[in-house]
């Protein structure tokens, strides 16, 4: 099969299915995706990602592309083809005066947070510290900073990608524009993004945040407060994340917390603390909280503040739905919906979204749903052989809020393998993304994702 070629040129980096490591190497986050690659290299340079993808085609295998492998879909590993691991790559690089961030992309959001923290810096990321920067930026990012600096692909400024034909290419505005318009957005489709630079801003080592617990039977005053309050929100005081949840009988958390259900309120004011502390203050009196942590802390605290809720590894199961608003019918159909999970181990969060993210175009980068003002993301985890039941509650509240979502559009970061995601989250901006499909990997190798078919 061409093997020996592969020997050659990478060595010990390549993994195959009989070697010992081949398990260890192939496991994901998500642990309810059992696939067998054919073979498996593990990458350390853009040299060994351009040998990988030479291998792949020399033996006509599709490739899947792990960077954090955090994807509720398990994309990053695949049945049959060429495994690319480039989660060793992970190195960042920040230009202070120019706040421009090079970071490869096998790093952690976690990782990006903290060197650029040293300086003050931030790029706009998602909501935890164990997620992959390639996932979260290649299909959109909506994190804390949404409302003043818009998602994370609006924030990438150049990239390097290897192609399907093993081509190395530097990616900006200049340099390949319809390559670097479709990766802003596109997700994996179009090869191996080895690097990202992105605009780095300035927001401090400390913000003011908001971190209250709410009981959940107070859930639905909560929501139409919340709407209340976004509707006539500065940019600065949008990112708001509701987060439902039943918390475990965790040590840190205090005994009268063990197994309750709740409503976490968790947002970053994007602006001066000072300032916005009387703006805010409502988010803090929606109803009687049970506890409430809010107050000026380092960014970094409050970007962690959901890591001990993410198991590291965990069987999950994952829907995603937009709404344009909170109307009376959607809160009760949500709450009907999340009442009564088959395993206390759910997430369910509702993130407001506006600001800076929905000003840029809906054609301005792939990622189509700009006037949307809710996304939701449920995720079900597994812990105790309640697999089906969990995927069938998944499934059958994607299927009964699906009516009242917006534009049937989901958050492809949060979304599980689905044959309308792509056709419902791209909107008018597919044909566009299929064209560059076409040109830059014609036969698909690159469709373990959200996938563009080049053949429709």
């Amino acid at each position: 099969m061409g093997l020996s070629e592969g020997e050659n040129q990478l060595g010990n980096k390549l993994v195959r299915s009989s070697d010992a490591v081949y398990d260890e190497k192939r496991s994901i986050w998500n642990t309810a995706i059992d696939k067998k690659p054919a073979a498996i290299v593990v990458c350390e340079t853009e040299e060994d990602v351009v040998a990988a993808v030479k291998l792949a085609k020399e033996n006509q295998w599709s490739i899947s592309v792990r960077s954090g492998g955090h994807h509720v879909g398990g994309f990053a590993v695949c049945d049959n083809g060429l495994m690319i691991d480039i989660s060793n790559m992970n190195k960042v690089t920040v230009d202070v005066e120019r706040k421009i961030v090079e970071v490869e992309t096998g790093a952690k959001s976690g990782e990006l947070n903290a060197e650029t923290q040293k300086y003050g810096l931030a790029v706009p990321l998602g909501t935890a510290s164990g997620t992959g920067i390639a996932g979260v930026a290649l299909s959109g990012g909506i994190g804390y900073l949404r409302g003043v600096y818009g998602l994370t692909c609006d924030n990438i400024i150049g990239a390097t990608i290897v192609t399907a034909e093993g081509e190395l290419l530097e990616v900006n505005e200049e340099n390949y524009p319809d390559l670097f318009w479709a990766i802003r957005g596109g997700g994996g489709n179009f090869g191996v993004v080895t690097k990202l630079q992105f605009t780095a801003h300035d927001i401090g080592t400390e913000v003011l945040a908001l971190d209250v617990m709410y009981d959940y039977k107070d859930a639905k005053q909560i929501l139409q407060k919340v709407q209340a309050f976004i509707e006539q929100a500065p940019d600065e005081a949008i990112s708001i994340n509701l987060t439902v949840a039943v918390l475990p009988p965790a040590p840190f958390l205090p005994e009268f917390l063990h197994f309750k259900k709740v409503i976490m309120l968790l947002a970053v004011y994007g602006g001066d603390a000072q300032e916005g502390e009387a703006i805010v203050q409502p988010l803090r009196e929606l109803a009687e909280p049970l506890v409430d942590q809010s107050g000026v802390m380092p960014f970094l605290q409050i970007q962690q503040r959901l890591d001990p809720m993410i198991p590291e590894r965990v069987n999950c199961y994952g829907t995603s739905l937009y709404f344009a608003d909170l109307n009376d019918e959607a809160i009760d159909a949500l709450l009907e919906n999340l009442n009564n999970p088959p395993a206390p181990s759910i997430l369910g969060q509702l993130w407001a979204l506006g600001g800076q993210m929905n000003r840029v175009p809906a054609n301005a980068t792939p990622f189509a749903v700009r006037d949307a003002k809710y996304v939701l993301l449920v995720d079900a985890m597994a812990m105790g052989g309640d697999d089906e039941a969990c995927k069938q509650w998944v499934d059958g509240l994607y299927e009964n809020l699906l009516p009242l979502s917006h534009k049937k559009a989901s958050y492809l970061n949060a979304l599980d393998e689905s044959k309308d995601a792509t056709k419902n989250a791209f909107q008018e901006n597919l044909s566009r993304l299929v064209e560059v499909k076409k040109k830059y990997d014609p036969t698909n190798t690159f469709r373990h994702n959200h996938n563009i078919n080049p053949n429709v």
